[in-house]
């Protein structure tokens, strides 16, 4: 359907700042594209067009998550424990779980249901070592209509028994997986999912950069996300330099590559993802939630590391992304708080908004087709009745666009996210 959306439009223009129009028209044509985006009513232009009047909502992109687990929603907000114990106690028995169809089947559909309701039209997501449930994770985020990567979790040693996989196995299938959903629909992709270096032997994980290579497909994995884990992987690969070096020398770095985490990088470490242009998950509410740690956004910034923001569910207790951009702001104010400065200054409400949109696009490589409303780029984005977020409803005395974005990021549930769109698309 070609439509012209009038409200007040937010999206980012770039890292530090938003393209504001008040009000703006949003013009969709009937192939999901955006025709134009501007602050002068085109009905003239574009006769026959069905209007949608939205002067009291906000008109912004959908949100981007690049790192969540489908398997752990069903226990999120359980912790009391750091990673590598509640991987143990909760991830793994849940996980052996989706061996079961019926378990896989009917857990995906809530998840993929709940991203959306929560303003999530990209995910970057984990299902489990099962080829099956894997297979019932792209089924239902094609009904669900969102974009999705998604890869099977590859472990072939260190893992519980019922989770350790035959190498080749693993590898035999992920192929498999590739070969009937990469790219489907233009919407579906997949991603190599080695867990990461502890669970997978060093003979996968360069099988996972070769096949990366020869398909073209995602790598996802973690990085450098606990004290407890920089110890084990040490220990399991003493001859590399570090953590990123056990990475890189089995090939897995480069441009359609996400780390997820990244707290406890070295200088050298870091050097090197930004030299393969390696994308970093920022997951801030799971780094505090599983007290793994804060990673220092502004350095990183600061050196140019491609980043976006991750809720990782289940480590995280929420798949809102208006949640995750509050972590994330709170975050680097307790490290510029506590470094008295020298960490540098805390994230913006505009720089949080760009990790959730733009730059979360940019993470996955889809920064021309999505992440920000603009001509050409395809209709991905959210009516958002921000006056919900606001205790004072149409009465409130802030309503510059700056303030309700900032209410929204602080206050805003899944209650504010009216309608959900992709490629023009409505699917809430």
């Amino acid at each position: 359907m070609s439509a012209i959306y009038k409200a007040l439009i937010l999206s980012a223009k770039n890292q530090k700042t938003l393209a504001i129009l008040n009000p703006g028209f949003l013009v969709v044509g009937k192939n999901g594209l955006i025709e134009e985006v501007s602050n002068k009513d085109p009905r003239r232009k574009y006769k026959g067009y069905k209007f949608f009047d939205y002067s009291d909502r906000v008109i912004c992109p959908g949100f981007v998550d690049t790192h969540n687990h489908l398997p752990q929603y069903a226990f999120a907000g359980i912790g009391g424990e750091e990673l590598l114990p509640w991987l143990n106690k909760y991830t793994f028995p849940r996980e052996k779980m989706f061996s079961n169809n019926k378990v896989a089947k009917d857990s995906a559909a809530v998840f993929f249901r709940d991203l959306i309701a929560n303003g999530t039209t990209t995910t970057l997501t984990y299902a489990t070592i099962h080829k099956s449930a894997t297979d019932f994770a792209f089924m239902a985020a094609k009904k669900a209509g969102l974009r999705a990567i998604i890869g099977k979790v590859m472990m072939d040693q260190n893992s519980p028994a019922y989770l350790t996989e035959k190498t080749d196995q693993s590898l035999a299938e992920s192929e498999e997986l590739i070969e009937k959903w990469h790219g489907h629909e233009g919407r579906l992709f997949y991603a190599l999912t080695p867990r990461f270096a502890i669970t997978c032997s060093f003979g996968l994980m360069e099988e996972v950069g070769r096949i990366a290579k020869k398909k073209g497909v995602y790598i996802q994995t973690h990085l450098a996300e606990n004290l407890g884990e920089l110890a084990f992987t040490k220990k399991l690969f003493p001859k590399f330099k570090n953590y990123t070096d056990v990475y890189e020398k089995a090939g897995l770095l480069g441009p359609k590559t996400i780390m997820a985490h990244c707290i406890y990088m070295g200088e050298d470490e870091r050097k090197r993802l930004k030299a393969t242009k390696t994308r970093i998950a920022h997951c801030p509410t799971s780094n505090r939630f599983l007290s793994s740690g804060i990673m220092p956004f502004r350095a990183y910034q600061n050196e140019g590391q491609i980043m976006g923001l991750g809720t990782d569910v289940a480590g995280g207790y929420s798949l809102s992304m208006l949640n995750e951009m509050k972590e994330a702001i709170e975050n680097s104010k307790y490290l510029s708080l506590f470094s008295k400065g020298k960490l540098g200054a805390p994230m913006t409400i505009a720089e949080a908004f760009y990790l959730a949109t733009l730059g979360g696009a940019r993470v996955l490589s889809m920064e021309k087709q999505i992440g920000s409303l603009e001509k050409g780029k395809q209709a991905d984005f959210l009516v958002i009745d921000h006056l919900k977020a606001d205790p004072m409803g149409a009465k409130s005395l802030y309503l510059k666009p700056e303030q309700i974005l900032s209410k929204l990021i602080y206050r805003g549930t899944s209650d504010v996210i009216e309608q959900v769109f992709v490629k023009g698309k409505k699917l809430k």
